[in-house]
């Protein structure tokens, strides 16, 4: 057994940056990563990261907290907020510090553009590979420091000794073995759950919330479940994803007919709405990039350029492109105080898995890699500063033993359904029915879609038995935690009957303040069973609504 002071779990932004603060204050830390760490959602995030630059010119850190918070929806953590946008500028010349080559004009001032909400241009950027640049600088900085990087571990649960954290428990893919890794400190920073919209998501496939579903099986709460955030604009038919910095550097929102429709710098969350019912209505959407200097596009938004060419089959310097909304981002995750501490002492969460309050009900664009960087730093120190105070704890190695037998049966058994077929019928259900827009009836059809699924759990096993690099293993453990996970996020949004950022209910289409002005919170009490609560209601009620929900009453 291999132990660590402090074990971060994945390799994003917000991730490599914890590893990097722990590591910087003397501590032996090791990066967990399932598969390569450019597979993160930091690493495809292209279109930039917001940090007021210029205050004398045009914009004020006042204004950013201003865009944000007016951006959210009203379920802001203002404290939150303030102190993320007073450190942005910060954030950002650390890392060009570290060597990350951010656009600069001929004097070698930032470049930034505008994003939607925003009420300046204070998104910095490389092209549009933002994400991937930042990663690559973070990654080496934390080889350079010494920080282990464990690839394809795949994360499966936390190991507790008398309450108390202990460890993980991972599955080793090289050779199909589980695992314990001993740890004073954990820190959670494995990404979203927007992949469990598998075909209509702009996430890779291993985003199915692994990391939310095993702290939600470890008892810690998790909160506002029902926000996932769909990106405006994604390749029609893949879900690719067509960075907002097309439309921050000028490309058109039209339709068949080469018609305007919309304004293409509004939040996400009212723009993918109104795409959606543009399509409902008949038409079909394209982005306009032809009245663009060529060169602008060759500088800008070569990803883009490369990305229609490639997928679509496009050239966008004379053609249209067409697009439609995709499941992005998801702003629900693992209830964390404002020093990223959870309910489990010694446990961090930071990043997309994380949710701190900062998005509210709908995230800016720009903001997101802010975030990562801002609490991953952050959850860096805390864990350093935790694990410099306590010993190992003993793993308990039923824990082990269990998911080695869990293991086991998945590879021994016999396959009785495809696996792909699944995840893709999980999506498109998801996609239809809990989706831009939601209603009583849809989300109903959804939970019971999803309760299907489960019953076939007993038929998914390998139909490969190989142990080395057996690929269908993590598939299926994947499906099984986004099975779970679509089941937290479509009976949260069940229980907020009202429409809020990114939450549209068809059947409360108006936001109610006096009800649901407040983040919700969902727990596991035993095996099956999940309560829903939010400040202003009463538990009791909408406990009784989630038995009913899900057909026990």
């Amino acid at each position: 057994m291999m132990l660590y002071d402090v074990i971060v779990v994945g390799s994003g932004i917000s991730g490599l940056y914890a590893a990097l603060y722990a590591k910087k204050a003397g501590f032996n830390v090791a990066v967990l990563t399932k598969s390569n760490p450019f597979r993160s959602n930091s690493a495809v995030a292209s279109g930039g990261i917001n940090a007021v630059i210029n205050m004398a010119e045009y914009d004020s850190v006042a204004r950013h907290i201003s865009d944000t918070v007016g951006g959210s929806d009203g379920l802001s953590h203002r404290q939150n907020i303030e102190k993320m946008c007073l450190e942005a500028p910060n954030i950002v010349a650390e890392l060009r510090k570290m060597g990350v080559g951010f656009d600069e004009d001929a004097e070698g001032n930032l470049q930034q553009r505008p994003f939607g909400g925003a009420s300046a241009n204070r998104t910095c950027y490389i092209a549009d590979r933002t994400g991937a640049s930042i990663v690559q600088t973070l990654l080496m900085e934390c080889r350079n420091a010494g920080v282990h990087i464990l690839s394809n571990h795949m994360f499966l649960n936390i190991a507790q000794y008398d309450g108390k954290l202990s460890g993980v428990t991972v599955l080793r893919r090289r050779d199909t073995q589980v695992i314990a890794l001993a740890c004073k400190a954990l820190v959670l920073a494995g990404g979203g759950y927007a992949g469990i919209f598998r075909g209509h998501s702009t996430n890779s496939q291993e985003s199915s919330g692994d990391v939310v579903a095993a702290a939600l099986r470890a008892g810690m709460r998790l909160s506002n479940m029902e926000f996932v955030q769909f990106h405006p604009t994604t390749l029609a038919g893949t879900g690719a994803l067509i960075s907002e910095a097309a439309r921050g550097e000028g490309a058109y929102l039209v339709d068949e007919m080469g018609k305007r429709f919309t304004d293409e710098l509004q939040t996400r969350d009212k723009l993918s709405r109104e795409i959606t019912s543009h399509i409902l209505r008949g038409h079909k959407v394209y982005l306009d990039f032809r009245h663009l200097d060529v060169k602008t596009i060759e500088e800008k938004l070569p990803s883009a350029q490369k990305m229609a060419l490639n997928a679509a089959g496009v050239d966008i310097t004379k053609e249209l492109l067409e697009i439609t909304p995709s499941a992005h981002y998801s702003i629900g995750g693992i209830w964390t105080r404002e020093d990223t501490s959870t309910d489990i002492p010694y446990i961090f969460a930071c990043g997309e898995c994380a949710v701190t309050g900062v998005h509210g009900a709908n995230r800016l664009g720009g903001n997101s890699l802010l975030e990562g960087a801002y609490f991953g730093r952050l959850a860096g120190r805390e864990a350093g500063r935790v694990a410099g105070k306590r010993d190992f704890q003993p793993i308990d190695y039923a824990d082990v033993d269990r998911e080695m037998r869990r293991v086991e049966l998945i590879i021994e058994g016999e396959s009785l359904f495809n696996i792909n077929a699944m995840r893709k019928n999980l999506g498109e259900s998801l996609f239809r029915n809990a989706g831009v827009y939601r209603s009583e009836g849809s989300l109903s059809t959804a939970l019971e879609y999803i309760h299907y699924l489960m019953k076939r759990n007993y038929g998914l096993h390998c139909v490969n038995k190989e142990r080395h690099n057996n690929v269908e293993l993590p598939s299926i453990l994947e499906f099984q935690n986004a099975l779970y996970i679509a089941e937290a996020m479509v009976v949260a949004a069940m229980q907020r009957k009202e429409s809020r950022g990114v939450h549209f209910r068809e059947d409360y289409p108006t936001r109610d303040d006096k009800l649901f002005d407040s983040a919700s919170y969902i727990e596991q009490l035993r095996h099956n069973y999940m309560k829903v609560t939010f400040e202003n209601a009463s538990p009791i009620n909408i406990w009784h609504n989630v038995k009913k929900a899900l057909g026990m009453v």
